[in-house]
């Protein structure tokens, strides 16, 4: 015989129906997280699997993936860089002639979360020397090897190739990879921030880990400017808070205080700004402006830096 166990239904209070509601929210973010990061491996193993090889080319093997607890098992010494820029997985493969051979190419796609960090680990690696290839958002590279970056993703394309008969083939796998990546070309919003006149082209960095080495400047960007016929270096850190901030700009003037360093008002910059000396850097001149500190380093003129430093936190108030 078959019995029911019958539940009485306690009336919901006033908190309940928003109780339920929340989890439901919850369970939702879960899923809709979890689908993304499968669809974004499930794009990239696309690309390699059917958007690669060229013709001529053939898959060597299974592609293969690594996460950020295990890349130290394929770039042993390297991992720690670029789990520090967010690394979120890698997705490769390897490839070999169709005719046979030695020759091979690896392809590999770190997925790095976002643009701004795909960026930070680009820029570092670019060779100054090596001519732009206009693929993605920047790149860079040789008839063996070629880097680029495009939206969250950072690209590393590597040929062992014996003959030179295959000059192109490495261009034309990473022009096929940039043109199935998703998102779009844009470069990082923050660069807006620096005016682009007098600006070093190629010598913006994201920096993850401390602006001259400071640990209250984490992390921000930085790039050089012909100032006065003279390289200055400008710098915007992004801070969690406005109060986060300014504790930034104390921590910086109480270092170099205790460095023996005169730290003075920034005439015209009103509170939470200074002028001083910075150890190995010239001239230094700091401002706190919302959720972020910006400033100007390696200066021989303060009014000059104040010129640049008036540009970079109008763009930043903009």
């Amino acid at each position: 015989m078959l019995t029911r166990r019958l539940f009485k239904r306690r009336p919901m209070g006033p908190d309940a129906g928003l109780g339920r509601a929340i989890k439901l929210f919850v369970v939702l973010w879960i899923l809709i997280g979890t689908c993304g990061a499968g669809a974004s491996e499930s794009s990239l193993e696309a690309i390699l699997t059917a958007r690669l090889p060229v013709p001529g080319w053939k898959p060597e093997g299974q592609s293969y993936q690594y996460l950020p607890e295990n890349l130290y098992e394929y770039i042993n010494g390297g991992a720690d860089f670029f789990i520090a820029y967010g690394f979120v997985g890698l997705a490769g493969a390897n490839y070999s002639p169709v005719s046979g051979g030695m020759d091979s190419v690896t392809v590999d796609i770190y997925d790095m979360g976002d643009t701004l960090n795909a960026f930070g680990v680009f820029q570092p690696r670019r060779d100054s020397q090596a001519p732009s290839l206009n693929i993605g958002t920047g790149s860079f590279g040789s008839d063996d090897y070629v880097a680029f970056h495009k939206d969250r993703y950072y690209v590393e394309i590597q040929a062992y190739i014996i003959g030179k008969k295959e000059k192109r083939l490495v261009k034309d796998m990473a022009e096929r990879v940039a043109a199935h990546l998703p998102g779009d070309d844009a470069l990082p919003h923050e660069l807006s921030y620096f005016p682009e006149k007098s600006r070093i082209a190629g010598s913006e960095r994201y920096i993850r880990g401390g602006i001259l080495g400071h640990a209250f400047l984490d992390r921000g960007m930085v790039c050089e400017y012909g100032v006065d016929g003279k390289k200055v270096t400008a710098f915007v850190a992004f801070l969690p808070s406005e109060r986060a901030a300014v504790m930034a700009v104390d921590h910086h003037r109480s270092f170099l205080e205790k460095s023996e360093k005169k730290c003075l008002p920034l005439e015209g910059f009103g509170t939470h700004s200074f002028v001083s000396e910075e150890p190995y850097h010239k001239t230094i001149i700091v401002k706190q402006a919302g959720a972020f500190v910006a400033g100007v380093y390696d200066l021989t003129s303060v009014e000059a830096g104040k010129i640049l430093l008036t540009e970079i936190l109008r763009n930043i108030a903009s």
